[in-house]
């Protein structure tokens, strides 16, 4: 089966990478005995790299299972519950004076009362701050990051509220508990039981490298900003489809009756659908998401996971087909600012796997053109501008990183035959744009809506669903939910 679907996926992964305008994709597929890989394009443009199943990526919230099954190893040992108040389990007074009861299962479910938070960024020069000393600060400043704090960090506890942050949480519970920092643990509990050699937790004592993430207006790539998250254990692992493929390999087997990582019973725990997920026909789990369990053979869970501005990635087990996949892709949509399963080379990758293998995969393909192709408009002096304000908007203002950060934009090219147009200080010159009245949302809307209907128009032509610019104050400056 598995020889059919990777033929399969090897002949249309160029066309995939292609029409989605990603410079580079990389796809694992296994079963509890079997483990394959597939890639093409490049993971970094410039050098001219390409992108291979070994490729080292920041994989964003993939880290949280990983948190997940870390928690679940001490529960098992008796150490805490499900039901445990966070606050037993975590240092005196760390969450503050009259924090709202969570327990342990609420906040690996996002429903531990803590409003967005997708990542908190930092330069990656800064220092770097223990995870239990950021989360007692974050919570003595009691703000959300995106727009300066504009949102308090903590709403209502029990609705679904996704909160990288709050699994920044969880993993000062994992620390805490056992007296090891959060990294070493998981490397010893998680990482090598599993065979992930090349799997990495970005906590400041050393910047993993690998790939390079884009930002990409149509098919002009721009390197990504580089970031490190203080919230490590929900976003900060670095590593490889085949690492992560391994991973979830270990739990296939855990799920046909294996004690691996955890016992069977606890990942079937993990699997237990608890609140329902904006995303039709989802559900969390405890750090998973989960398809609905009515799509019988076609039940599945995993996770979607990013890291900005510049990779998503999908992970996706079917425990009754005995399968599993994921995929990485180093490309992000700036004119869309989501990338969604269904409209991501990734996305797309393991959707197409898992029913292949339930289906078998297409006995012909039609003939596959892979060469890249146009699907915005070229650069030019006033679209570079545009560009480094989108850059600086999303970094400067809904991430909040205070510092002047090293951008290289010397690695900014087209995928397709011209790179004339692009002008580099331009673009630079939107940055600060952007930084110069950031964090304030609606300083920078005004930024964003005096750029004009010729930016609108430009915004449509790199693919955005509405003519403006997408800057997404709206939602992470909004009323709390």
């Amino acid at each position: 089966m598995l020889d059919d679907v990777m033929a399969a996926l090897g002949t249309v992964l160029p066309r995939l990478a292609a029409v989605t305008g990603t410079p580079g994709v990389a796809v694992a597929v296994a079963t509890s005995a079997e483990l394959r890989t597939a890639a093409t394009g490049f993971a970094d443009l410039a050098a001219g790299t390409p992108m291979t199943a070994g490729t080292i990526a920041p994989a964003g919230s993939l880290t949280k299972p990983v948190t997940g099954l870390a928690f679940m190893q001490l529960a098992e040992a008796g150490m805490t519950g499900l039901d445990t108040p966070v606050d037993d389990v975590l240092p005196a007074g760390l969450r503050g004076p009259g924090a709202a009861p969570v327990t342990t299962a609420m906040l690996a479910a996002h429903q531990g009362g803590y409003y967005s938070d997708i990542v908190t960024a930092t330069a990656p020069t800064a220092p770097a701050e223990p995870i239990l000393e950021y989360v007692r600060r974050r919570h003595g400043t009691g703000r959300a990051v995106e727009y300066g704090g504009v949102l308090p960090l903590v709403t209502e506890p029990g609705p679904y509220s996704y909160s990288s942050f709050g699994i920044g949480v969880l993993g000062g519970v994992v620390e805490h508990l056992t007296g090891e920092p959060y990294a070493a643990r998981v490397r010893r509990t998680v990482f090598d039981p599993a065979g992930m050699t090349a799997t990495s937790i970005d906590d400041g004592h050393g910047t993993p490298t690998g790939a390079t993430g884009y930002m990409a207006f149509g098919d002009w790539c721009v390197p990504s900003p580089p970031l490190r998250t203080a919230a490590y254990p929900g976003v900060g692992m670095y590593t490889s489809i085949t690492d992560f493929a391994r991973l979830l390999q270990s739990l296939l087997r855990t799920a046909r009756g294996d004690h691996g990582l955890v016992t069977p019973d606890s990942l079937a725990t993990m699997a237990t659908p608890r609140v329902p997920r904006p995303r039709p026909r989802s559900f969390s789990g405890l750090t998973l998401e989960l398809a609905d369990p009515a799509l019988g053979d076609d039940w599945w869970w995993g996770h979607t996971a990013a890291f900005p501005w510049g990779f998503w990635w999908e992970a996706r087990v079917w425990p009754h087909r005995d399968l599993a996949a994921v995929a990485v892709g180093n490309r992000w949509d700036m004119a869309r600012f989501h990338n969604p399963a269904t409209r991501s080379a990734p996305g797309l990758a393991v959707e197409w796997a898992g029913h292949w293998a339930a289906s078998g995969a297409p006995a012909k393909l039609p003939d596959m053109d892979g060469r890249p192709r146009w699907t915005g408009p070229r650069p030019t002096p006033e679209s570079s501008r545009w560009m480094g304000v989108l850059t600086g908007e999303r970094t400067h203002g809904l991430l909040g990183v205070t510092e002047r950060l090293p951008l290289s934009t010397i690695g900014a090219r087209s995928l397709g035959d011209d790179s004339a147009g692009w002008d580099p200080e331009a673009f630079a010159r939107g940055v600060e744009q952007a930084r110069a009245v950031a964090p304030d949302p609606e300083a920078l809307g005004v930024l964003g809506r005096e750029l004009g209907p010729a930016a609108a128009l430009w915004m449509l032509e790199c693919g955005a669903s509405s003519a403006d610019l997408t800057m997404p104050v709206g939602f992470y400056a909004g009323t709390a939910h």
